[in-house]
């Protein structure tokens, strides 16, 4: 690696000033040439990226889940290599390719330049790396807010999801994959790409990045206290048995609710229901450290 292009979210950026530019002096002294990019927008971003073209190059994206969300498709499409410096609240992504938490010993990862070529996630026209979610998830996300996420970090996705799960209203879903279907009433449903996302909740406790394939949770309409003790099962992803909760895994997934319902994947607002799907493999090289792999955490 002789070049990087640094891309920055100034948002993401609050908090971590002095870390970024610690690592990006770890980078120019291990002999790579680094070109920053602060971006405003989504726009900016794409824009940033799709005019990158070095050859010897990387993208790094220095943000949250939100903000590598959202140049997913300029770095699909533009065939490069991304690397990144987790600035976000719960970096699942991060979590997933096994990259530190730590901005600095994130930056070693990137110097010592490990690759693998990861799965990649579309529903509808929008893709995702993590997970996409319809009802209780996306009202999770809704009752974030900067402020809680500042001062709180991971915990407040606990306090966001004590607060909306005594409200949870359930709605019909029709669900499709590799020749089954099934009509059911839920609360929650989920399409995995990942391994990580909600703050280090595993998708299921076979999922990774290499797998090719999506993991499908559902959870019917449970009482709230009950939901309570799932807590460990969804953190763990220790989903086939849980109590109301249907799990599948397909390389493509339809969806389709009574009434069109919004999909967040990755902590941002993607589409809306009906929705199809599938999983790209391989299909975007990274720069990865320690992966965690497939059943670490069955007994």
């Amino acid at each position: 690696m002789q070049h990087a292009l640094l891309v920055i979210n100034p948002k993401s950026r609050n908090g971590h000033s002095e870390e970024l530019t610690e690592a990006t002096d770890l980078l120019r002294n291990s002999g790579i040439e680094v070109d920053a990019c602060v971006t405003e927008s989504a726009s900016e971003m794409a824009s940033c990226i799709e005019n990158y073209r070095e050859k010897e190059g990387v993208v790094i994206v220095a943000g949250g889940d939100g903000t590598i969300s959202s140049a997913l498709e300029s770095v699909y499409k533009s065939k490069q290599t991304l690397a990144i410096l987790p600035m976000g609240t719960a970096n699942d992504l991060a979590r997933s390719l096994g990259i530190p938490q730590n901005v600095f010993a994130a930056a070693q990862t990137i110097v010592d330049n490990k690759r693998e070529r990861i799965n990649l996630a579309k529903v509808n026209n929008s893709y995702f790396v993590n997970v996409a979610h319809v009802g209780l998830g996306v009202d999770v996300t809704r009752e974030l807010t900067s402020e809680m996420k500042k001062y709180f970090g991971i915990f407040s996705y606990l306090g966001a999801l004590t607060s909306v799960m005594k409200r949870n209203k359930s709605f019909r879903v029709t669900i499709k994959a590799d020749g089954w279907e099934e009509s059911l009433r839920a609360i929650h449903l989920a399409v995995g790409n990942g391994r990580y996302y909600g703050g280090g909740n595993v998708v299921d406790d076979d999922s990774t990045l290499l797998d090719g394939q999506l993991n499908l949770f559902c959870l019917k309409p449970i009482r709230w206290w009950r939901l309570l003790l799932l807590g460990a099962n969804f953190r763990n992803g220790n989903l086939q048995k849980a109590e109301r909760v249907v799990c599948k895994k397909s390389k493509k997934i339809s969806i389709k609710t009574s009434k069109p319902r919004r999909i967040q994947a990755d902590g941002e607002f993607k589409t809306d229901t009906p929705a199809e799907s599938e999983v790209i493999p391989k299909a975007i090289e990274v720069i990865v450290g320690d992966m965690p792999l497939p059943n670490i955490n069955k007994d």
